[in-house]
């Protein structure tokens, strides 16, 4: 992820409401604002009382956190409880019972406990690192296999490679499909090389990044399944795929195919439809073991960042009726935002940032400080679930403290690191989080975002829910994939997140989805790794032009409904 955002729910608690105090001169500050935090409980919208938190929370965050901090036990977090035999996701949200769960360590392995289900008539699921926060993973009484000791990375056979690929060969590697991020970065380093592009979080497996859509920013740079030439693929029969585009694009030269991995006899199978379809396809055709990777030789990137406002910058976001996005977008390899959602004095604050890649050789300098980190300093926290119970408490206060974190977060000097280090969001990924991203046209982002800021005051004002946290937007190269978000089109994407604990985020989110979402090709669209279960049948197949070439693959590789499961009988395309 690159950012976190949260809806706040307001407690109420009947009975007559105390009155506030009014005594400014209170000798205990922290009763004095103790006493106007009991009052706004009853009273969420009396302003007058909300200023005189705001006003405390800028002269005195100190004693204004002290006053949550003695109420905690109120508003205790729920506790997550989970069997042995369970498998839950990396916050905890989405959870199945398997009737197993295997860690194949072998081709071999992983292809004799797909034959041993199918003699069984048993389902199968693969997963990765668990950080989808949709039902993609899950499966109830199915064989979980979890890839964690398929993570080996090799350079390939560069005498199988076609005439047109032979110069790429140096930076082809087979990578197995359950290698960490964090890994696959650091082994490459130290090769001098790199990832082409990778999202803000690093503790994902490279096999789920890749099947659900994961990005970065660039408008040369497509998703990170892009960067796959090849993908060796388990069927539910036990036959070995390695699927690589058709009309002589593969890298593989046929003549010279071994047509043997690990002892394992592979098919291999050179089809535009079947490559574009298994890109990004949910794992929903099969077990993927491992890829052709490309990478890139070692780089910088140098990240500067200017302080902005939506108003100021939305203006020169607008391309031209010929262009797919605008200049400022196209100047630079990687552009981004942050985004206050909130009008603080009269504008929506902003963060300007534009990352140039640069010689490896460049020298490293300067620090930076994500949004979360400023936003915990803002409001003099350290810990993730007192953030929680703090914003659950004063969610009216987030417009404020967002805008002081943006403005924390624009340095005089540019920073400049390792690729890896830059595009990494941070210490924002261990606090447990929850997303929904939108995928619009880059042609239409201002009225998207302009739409989008509309919904979040609506409901602030109505609802009492804010967001804690900027909007994080970037802009990603169209794909190929037949179900890639970023499918047909340059794009804008729009992350917007919730904090594990904050009960009501998931209904703000299924509101602003429904809001932002029509089911038709020019729609906004959801990324599928950032779905909180709101995707249905009618908007895959209608954002979709090519929903049906992906459906025709996936039936002749799921014929016995072994890779269905609950985001399959959510999306209709399960197979009994």
């Amino acid at each position: 992820m690159s950012s976190l955002l949260c809806c706040l729910p307001v407690r109420r608690k009947p009975g007559d409401s105390p009155s506030p105090t009014d005594n400014d001169s209170d000798p205990d500050p922290i009763q004095f604002i103790t006493n106007i935090l009991s009052h706004l409980e009853q009273d969420p919208n009396d302003k007058s009382s909300q200023k005189k938190i705001e006003d405390q929370l800028q002269a005195q965050p100190n004693a204004v956190f002290s006053a949550l901090k003695q109420e905690a036990n109120r508003l205790p977090l729920p506790e997550v409880h989970t069997a042995d035999k369970d498998w839950v996701n990396s916050v905890g949200e989405q959870r199945c019972t398997p009737l197993k769960k295997v860690k194949p360590q072998t081709l071999r392995e992983l292809v004799s406990i797909i034959n041993d289900a199918r003699a069984n008539k048993q389902r199968v699921r693969a997963v990765g690192s668990g950080h989808a926060f949709s039902d993609v993973a899950r499966t109830d009484n199915a064989v979980l296999v979890d890839l964690v000791l398929l993570n080996d990375i090799d350079a390939i056979d560069a005498t199988t490679v076609r005439s047109h690929a032979r110069d790429l060969a140096p930076r082809l590697l087979q990578v197995q499909a359950g290698v960490m991020l964090r890994t696959l970065k650091t082994e490459l380093d130290q090769r001098g090389l790199a990832l082409v592009n990778m999202g803000g979080y690093d503790g994902q497996k490279l096999g789920g990044t890749l099947s659900t859509g994961t990005h970065g920013s660039g408008i040369t740079f497509g998703p990170m399944a892009s960067q796959a030439r090849a993908i060796v693929l388990v069927s539910e029969m036990g036959v070995v795929y390695q699927i690589e585009p058709g009309g002589g694009k593969g890298v593989t030269d046929p003549e010279k195919f071994s047509g043997v991995i690990q002892g394992v006899s592979v098919v291999l199978k050179q089809d535009d439809d079947w490559f574009w379809a298994a890109q990004v396809a949910m794992g929903c055709l099969g077990v993927i073991y491992g890829y052709i990777f490309e990478v890139a030789d070692a780089f910088v990137v140098k990240e500067q960042r200017r302080s902005t406002t939506w108003e100021e910058i939305k203006q020169e976001l607008v391309p031209a009726k010929w262009q797919p996005v605008a200049p400022i977008v196209a100047a630079v390899d990687h552009f981004e935002l942050v985004l206050n959602p909130y009008t603080r004095w009269f504008r929506n604050a902003c963060v300007k940032i534009e990352r140039t890649r640069l010689p490896n050789d460049t020298p490293v300098s300067g620090e930076r400080q994500d949004w979360l980190e400023a936003l915990l300093q803002q409001v003099a926290i350290q810990k993730a679930p007192d953030l929680v119970a703090f914003l659950i408490k004063i969610p009216f206060i987030s417009p404020l403290v967002i805008d002081q974190a943006i403005m924390t977060l624009v340095y005089d000097e540019p920073y400049i690191d390792k690729s890896f280090n830059v595009f990494s969001l941070g210490s924002a990924n261990e606090i447990k989080g929850m997303a929904l991203e939108l995928h619009c046209d880059a042609k239409q982002c201002v009225p998207t975002i302009d739409k989008l800021l509309g919904v979040f005051q609506e409901q602030a004002l109505r609802y009492m829910w804010y967001m804690a946290g900027p909007l994080g937007i970037r802009f990603v190269a169209p794909s190929d994939a037949f179900l890639a978000p970023q499918s047909g089109r340059m794009t804008c994407t729009i992350e917007l997140a919730m904090l594990v604990g904050l009960k009501t985020g998931k209904d703000l989110a299924k509101h602003v989805k429904e809001r932002m979402c029509t089911p038709d090709t020019s729609s906004v669209r959801v990324h599928w790794g950032l779905d909180m279960d709101f995707i249905t049948a009618a908007d895959v197949r209608g954002w979709y032009a090519d929903f049906d070439k992906w459906h025709d693959v996936y039936k002749r590789l799921n014929t016995t409904g072994m890779f269905s499961n609950k985001f399959t009988d959510r999306v209709g395309i399960s197979i009994n």
